[in-house]
């Protein structure tokens, strides 16, 4: 939907099919053959149907009701509550205050980049900074990831991922996320819709060869990924920029290169913030399997739960500089525990951090049995978290779907200030330090800060019972 400013005149107080009154506000946002009204009540919005099709109006009302009858009120989504009573076509729905369209976001890089050039090819970092950095932008793609990957599980689909229907916190310390205009969800197996927002939608849909489907709403995430990292759209390179409007519909159909192609330069960019921040991660290669083999074959594509397993992996190894600000990410491939440089300013950050490694610890009977070579009964998962003063964190399973009721059995939160870091189990659990005996905790551990570095022998967090094969979290303290 595109933002448009609310004219000034009375609008009418609307009713439900139950009778609950809805005194409009202002219009939000329209577009299409919607419209969208704030209210008088609390986090309370009001969605239209404008089209005076009668066939349309019909199934619209019909697919809402359904809509109204799912089981969707655990995800992140703007969904309808209840019908407007007849003749007015729209719905009641719910969405917390203090949200923007991420579109306002987006439209700030443009202001950020008018001087961008080949000589000057990155943004203003400090807008970038101050736009929440890095952490803020993988916050908001996590919460997203994770309600179209919960829906999809589902065997459902959103249909028009785009900007102005992703509302975000207008708090650039918080990453609340959420969908509205929810109209276009439906079982994929029933999907007769081929609906999408212009440089959002899929090169099959643009080329009208298909419907709208779970890797379709692959795609249009992916884009908006791209863009919000980089700030650039991945398909909008040299190329498209300086050629006619034609080159632009070409490439969203699929018949040119993306900007970061490994093999084909035509359409590369000068005007993005550089890959390179995200480096250290599966973000990258995500990205090639999208734009490249999955640009015109969308069975390719990485999946919602690949997506979020790779977000939630880039927020483990967030770090923030007290130097600049910025948000760097933990280079793994070639971590030095003495150096860890600031992206942004080169600062070493090493004395800041607090790392948890991950192994898994094998029993006697198992190491003899099947890795009679090793030398050692720990095998690295590759899995390591960072924390900071100030910080709280979560040492967890990697569970794709992410959508547990309760924290299971084995995840451990971490809070991390200035004068100790504590240790919460939810169940017990066991800890060692060097050769010390393995002693029990059934409640929260305090580490004091005053001893850190007082020990060089780090100390083990063990998962599971500790004479069997079990998960352990190093760091050193």
């Amino acid at each position: 939907m595109s933002k448009q400013i609310a004219k000034k005149k009375k609008l009418p107080v609307l009713e439900d099919i139950h009778g609950a009154k809805y005194p409009l506000k202002e219009e939000l946002a329209s577009g299409g053959q919607g419209i969208v009204y704030a209210t008088e009540l609390p986090e309370t919005l009001i969605k239209g149907f404008t089209s005076k099709d009668e066939l349309a109006r019909t199934s619209w009302r019909e697919h809402i009701a359904w809509l109204i009858r799912q089981d969707l009120q655990d995800l992140k989504l703007a969904r309808p509550l209840v019908l407007l009573k007849e003749p007015r076509m729209g719905y009641a729905m719910e969405l917390m205050d203090g949200l923007i369209p991420l579109s306002d976001l987006f439209d700030s890089f443009i202001k950020a980049s008018d001087d961008i050039s080949e000589e000057n090819p990155t943004p203003h970092i400090q807008d970038y900074l101050d736009q929440g950095g890095l952490k803020r932008r993988i916050g908001i793609l996590c919460q997203l990831a994770r309600t179209l990957n919960q829906l999809h599980s589902r065997g459902m689909l959103y249909g028009d991922i785009s900007p102005d229907n992703i509302f975000i916190s207008d708090d650039v310390d918080h990453t609340e996320t959420w969908l509205i205009d929810c109209d276009n969800i439906s079982f994929e197996s029933h999907s007769g819709l081929a609906v999408h927002t212009p440089e959002y939608g899929a090169p099959e849909l643009v080329r009208g060869e298909a419907m709208l489907s779970s890797m379709t709403d692959c795609w249009s995430f992916s884009v908006v990924a791209y863009q919000l990292l980089t700030h650039n759209h991945p398909l909008k390179g040299n190329l498209v920029n300086d050629g006619e409007p034609e080159v632009e519909d070409e490439a969203f159909r699929g018949e040119h290169p993306w900007i970061n192609d490994p093999d084909n330069f035509d359409n590369e960019s000068f005007t993005n913030l550089p890959i390179q921040l995200l480096e250290h991660s599966n973000l990258p290669e995500l990205f090639q399997q999208t734009f490249g083999p999955g640009m015109n074959s969308a069975i390719q594509r990485p999946t919602m739960a690949q997506w979020l397993e790779a977000l939630t992996e880039v927020d483990e190894h967030l770090f923030s500089c007290p130097e600049c600000g910025g948000y760097s990410l933990l280079p793994i491939e070639e971590l030095d525990h003495d150096e860890i440089p600031c992206f942004f300013c080169d600062e070493n950050i090493a004395g800041e951090l607090v790392l948890f490694e991950e192994f898994v610890q094998l029993s006697e009977q198992e190491k003899d049995d099947k890795y009679p070579d090793l030398k050692d009964k720990r095998i690295a998962t590759g899995r390591i978290v960072c924390i900071q003063p100030g910080e709280s964190k979560e040492l967890k399973r990697l569970l794709p779907s992410f959508s547990y009721d309760k924290v299971p059995s084995d995840h451990i939160q971490l809070e991390y200030d200035d004068e100790k870091l504590v240790i919460t189990p939810v169940e017990p659990l066991h800890i060692s330090r060097g050769d010390d005996k393995i002693q029990e905790f059934k409640k929260k551990v305090p580490l004091k800060t005053s001893r850190k570095g007082n020990d060089p022998e780090p100390y083990c967090i063990h998962l599971g019972n500790p004479n069997e094969t079990h998960v352990i979290w190093q760091f050193g303290w």
